[in-house]
């Protein structure tokens, strides 16, 4: 696993599927669900770790989930 973390962080792609390793949208956002309702402090800066996403990527699925959820910053 922490390999796949180190290849997607050097991944220049903003592709959440291919940075998930997801077959379909569907798949990444269920995965990246999963791991955000897993997480005590949820952020940007942490999804952009975990996933290789790109920042302003990561603030987008960040800030949907927290909408979805109705959360607040």
């Amino acid at each position: 696993m922490a390999s796949e973390i180190v290849q997607q962080q050097s991944n220049s792609s903003s592709d959440p599927m291919e940075e998930m390793h997801a077959g379909t949208l569907f798949e990444a956002t269920v995965r990246f669900i999963d791991w955000a309702d897993s997480q005590r402090h949820l952020s940007a800066q942490r999804a952009m770790e975990r996933f290789g996403m790109h920042r302003a990527t990561a603030y987008r699925w960040v800030n949907a989930y927290r909408a979805a959820r109705g959360l607040h910053a």
